[in-house]
Order: C-alpha cells, then sequence, then structure tokens
C-alpha cells in the first residue's frame, strides 16, 4: 500500500492563523496572533466615519449659513481619514512583521514600530481626536441647547432646528463611534505587541 503524505506549511510560512476549532486546548492559550482581520475592520470603520463626517460636515455648515458649529465635521473627517490610512500603511501584516526599533521595554511602542514613523502618526491621531472631541461637545451643546428651548427663536424656522438636532446626533453618534474604535486598536496594538 501507498502512504500518502502530509506536507504541512512551516511556522514561518503559514500566511493564515488557526482558527479556533484547529486549535487544541494546550495551544489555545499559548498561540495568540495579531488579529489582522479584525485591525483592518476597524480601520475600514474609521475611515468610514471620517467621509461620513465630511459629508455630514459640508450639509452642517450649509444648514448654518456658513458658521463653524457643526461644520467642524469637514476638518474632523479629512483629519480621521488620514490618520486611519497613515495607520493602515504601517500596520503589522501589510508589509510583514517589522521589529519594533522602539527601546525595549517602552510603554509608548504602541504608537509605530519605529520612531519616523511613531511621530507622524501620534500628530495626525492627536489632530484628530482633538477635532472629534470638539465635534463631540459641538453636537452635545446644539443638542442640549434645543432641548432646553433656549436656541429656538421666532426667526428659525421649525424644520431648521429639526435638521441641526439630526445633524448634531449623527456627528455625536460618528464620534462616539471612531472613538471607540481608537481604544479598541490602541487594546489590540497593546495586547498583541510580540517585542
Amino acid at each position: 500500500m501507498e502512504e500518502t503524505e502530509v506536507v504541512g506549511l512551516s511556522k514561518l510560512k503559514e500566511s493564515v492563523a488557526p482558527s479556533d476549532s484547529d486549535k487544541t486546548p494546550d495551544t489555545r492559550t499559548s498561540l495568540d496572533y495579531y488579529p489582522f482581520a479584525t485591525v483592518f475592520r476597524l480601520r475600514v470603520l474609521q475611515i468610514v466615519c471620517g467621509i461620513s463626517f465630511l459629508v455630514i460636515g459640508t450639509v452642517a455648515f450649509i444648514e448654518e449659513k456658513g458658521r463653524m458649529n457643526l461644520g467642524l465635521g469637514i476638518p474632523a473627517g479629512g483629519a480621521t481619514i488620514l490618520a486611519a490610512a497613515a495607520s493602515i500603511h504601517t500596520t503589522k501584516g501589510f508589509g510583514g512583521y517589522r521589529t519594533s526599533t522602539c527601546m525595549p521595554g517602552s510603554h509608548l511602542r504602541f504608537l509605530g514600530p519605529s520612531v519616523k514613523i511613531a511621530i507622524p502618526l501620534t500628530f495626525l491621531w492627536a489632530t484628530a481626536c482633538s477635532f472629534l472631541a470638539i465635534l463631540m461637545l459641538q453636537s452635545t451643546k446644539v443638542l442640549s441647547c434645543y432641548q432646553d428651548h433656549v436656541c429656538i427663536n421666532e426667526a428659525d424656522p421649525i424644520e431648521e432646528e429639526t435638521d441641526l438636532l439630526i445633524l448634531a446626533s449623527v456627528e455625536l453618534l460618528l464620534s462616539v463611534i471612531t472613538f471607540l474604535a481608537v481604544f479598541m486598536l490602541l487594546r489590540i496594538d497593546c495586547k498583541y505587541d510580540p517585542d
């Protein structure tokens, strides 16, 4: 009888992480792979939120007749898209894993694989998060202002008030989703850093 040989990929050449069903109870905790697919989905979510900010910020800018209250969605969206795109470009997995050149044991290693990459990424995310935080405050201010009937006056039509409430609600929701994605990605990068 002819025996069939099972040829397996070596650990260095495997491109697919095993599923939970492939792992034995012994290896289930010891084999922690970087969740590249999850990271990629969260980055795409951030880009989609950024594009939505651009659209809704433009509508709010027009609706508010040129005031930059909810129109801050325009720079917030642009900054979020740039930061997420730069993060995708430097994410572990696209160009293969590169050992971090940051000092071993440094608590800031999640910012990037090298100082040259970490500085611009930190600047982009600080800018995006600043715009998002200001936008959250502006959206909350608009929502609370209209809820208390302080901003409602005779000159503004009811439709404009309703439109601003909807725009503020959507921008607030998008800001919360974007911040959640940022915190989830920070957690993943800190947990799965093999260095």
